[in-house]
């Protein structure tokens, strides 16, 4: 990040002038770091200089005070977008859409969803995974499966990252049979679990001691177990001690059938 500044002095001493593409990667790259009074100095240097911005630097600006948890200031700037004369893209709504529902802004998220396709721009495979998440995330399963069937139902294919929270979610709450279920489906789906959704799922049975449900994954990890354990560990997405021990003892039990 501090060779910006040089690289922006010998661009200037060799009469380049930077153009939007240059200073779009710089805000991002500020963005990155959470160094929003940088990101914002170096948007306000662009307009001084006669460069007008695009929806990419305003999506930029947006999204990374949204990630340095900033969402008020975020707001502002999407309405500073819109008053501007700017129009927003599906990625503004999508971004604003997972902001709001960090929030837990449930109206806000639902009268952005509807104000998106009355302006005639259509949700895609980001938008209705955006909204499982943050859903799940808040344990609001009923809406979270209705933008599931809303991605069908519009001819879009589910994602794995979009189930994958879904099971994650459930686990997370404790709701087994719930995430069992939601596994079964994305594997009709032609989908494979992550590391993550799996990891939550065995602490989940691991914590509830539920050996049946626990089992049930196992049965499904059973060719691949192994090197899923290992990869688990190595990116240290560690099962708890309970969790641990319930996997080993599967291990065992499943060798023990395999020898029988």
């Amino acid at each position: 990040m501090a060779k910006i500044i040089p690289v922006l002095r010998e661009m200037k001493s060799n009469v380049i002038q930077p153009d939007m593409h240059f200073y779009n990667v710089r805000i991002d790259t500020f963005g990155k770091y959470y160094c929003l009074d940088h990101a914002m100095d170096t948007f306000d240097r662009m307009l001084s200089e006669g460069i007008e911005p695009d929806t990419v630097t305003w999506n930029t600006l947006i999204d990374c005070h949204c990630e340095a948890g900033r969402n008020d200031r975020a707001e502002e700037l999407f309405e500073e977008m819109k008053e501007k004369g700017y129009s927003p893209c599906t990625t503004t709504y999508n971004i604003m859409i997972n902001s709001f529902g960090e929030q837990e802004r449930w109206d806000d998220v639902k009268s952005l969803f509807g104000k998106m396709q009355s302006q005639g721009l259509m949700p895609n495979i980001v938008t209705y995974t955006t909204l499982v998440d943050i859903y799940g995330k808040s344990g609001r399963f009923s809406d979270a499966i209705e933008c599931l069937e809303l991605t069908k139902s519009a001819g879009l294919k589910p994602s794995s990252t979009m189930y994958n929270a879904l099971i994650k979610a459930y686990a997370q709450r404790g709701l087994s049979e719930q995430a069992i279920n939601a596994l079964r489906v994305m594997r009709a789906d032609g989908l494979q679990p992550n590391l993550l959704a799996l990891n939550s799922l065995i602490n989940a049975f691991g914590e509830d001691r539920r050996d049946v449900e626990a089992f049930a994954v196992l049965q499904y990890m059973k060719e691949t177990v192994p090197a899923i354990y290992e990869e688990m560990i190595l990116s240290g997405c560690t099962p708890d001690r309970k969790a641990r021990a319930m996997l080993r003892s599967g291990l065992r039990y499943m060798k023990q059938t395999v020898k029988s």
